[in-house]
């Protein structure tokens, strides 16, 4: 008899033991996947946001150069009218001075900006010539 109820003391024991070994093997598991799956977000959202800052970089220069068109038909479109613009200033005026820098840095820029090459338009070469 005391053999029986130590084997079932043994029995329960070890029932036991497996059961909370059982528990501890889960626990370990979840908790590793709890942190990889952390982890994965955790990166997820740093390149979430690294994409994010190198697209609003893109976005913000796609909008420029979206817009540059629209702007430079509309301040354009009353010199595709003009045949001849004929600046008079007095002496000690900057205004000459200020028009032919204009004349000479716009193209330039324009044409970093978009590609477009302002100097092949018709009314800009024979401005920019008369300066010469």
């Amino acid at each position: 008899m005391q053999q029986l109820a130590e084997g079932q003391k043994m029995k329960t024991v070890l029932i036991a033991q497996a059961e909370a070994e059982k528990i501890k093997k889960i626990g370990e598991a979840e908790a590793s996947s709890i942190e990889a799956v952390g982890k994965a977000e955790a990166e997820k959202m740093r390149l979430k946001a690294e994409a994010y800052q190198q697209y609003g970089e893109a976005a913000k220069i796609a909008l420029v150069l979206e817009a540059l068109p629209k702007i430079t038909s509309k301040v354009a479109a009353p010199l595709a009218k003009t045949n001849e613009i004929v600046i008079l200033s007095g002496e000690g005026s900057r205004v000459t001075g200020e028009v032919n820098r204009l004349l000479a840095e716009l193209p330039v820029s324009v044409n970093a900006l978009t590609g477009v090459d302002l100097s092949k338009i018709p009314l800009l070469q024979k401005m920019t010539s008369a300066e010469a």
